[in-house]
């Protein structure tokens, strides 16, 4: 009985710590077999699903998106992408937002964790602002969190899903509005395009 009060209890209380994780996703674009839905972290910050499948196997697709040394060459305004560091499981990623005049350019650093089983990889990524000193030009993204799904629907086809969400200070709501929408259709139609 006590074990079971306390897990209620921590259930209520992740719930109310973290009520995204009860919120819906609402689908905001569905175009060219790319969907995108959106639901609220909090009351500044957004978050957004992209979902679609992609003509190839699911190994061609995880080494293309973990090739982060070329992921500028085709994520939503990326000005720059580096590994700092890798293993089979964990990598350390830099990568470098460009915004529009008059705003600066944003940096983030990210750990990148990868699950995989015969079917399915999973590669976590969450920043980490600490890895190295900021820069002087740049603004830090310190909170940020990025998912890729990947399913294997047979050896020609893959359902690909990237969830994510950051904290960037400093930028008007209208903009990251349309931040929130351009990236993910964006980023999904080159990573397709690639195939």
């Amino acid at each position: 009985m006590i074990l079971n009060l306390t897990t209620l209890f921590f259930t209520i209380a992740y719930i109310n710590l973290f009520p995204s994780i009860n919120q819906s996703w609402e689908l905001k674009k569905d175009q060219d077999s790319i969907k995108v839905y959106i639901r609220d972290v909090d009351e500044n910050t957004k978050e957004y699903l992209a979902e679609t499948i992609i003509n190839s196997d699911i190994d061609n697709i995880f080494k293309t998106i973990t090739d982060f040394d070329n992921s500028y060459r085709w994520m939503y305004k990326l000005n720059s992408s580096k590994i700092l560091e890798k293993s089979d499981t964990l990598m350390y990623v830099y990568f470098v937002v460009d915004m529009n005049w008059p705003l600066k350019n944003r940096d983030l650093i990210s750990d990148a964790v990868i699950t995989q089983n015969e079917n399915k990889i999973r590669i976590v990524m969450n920043s980490y602002p600490d890895y190295m000193p900021e820069k002087e030009k740049l603004i830090r993204i310190k909170q940020s969190r990025s998912i890729w799904n990947l399913e294997k629907i047979d050896d020609e086809y893959t359902k690909v899903a990237l969830q994510s969400y950051a904290v960037v200070e400093g930028i008007p709501t209208f903009i990251m509005d349309l931040f929130i929408l351009d990236s993910p259709m964006y980023s999904m139609t080159q990573l397709r395009n690639k195939f």
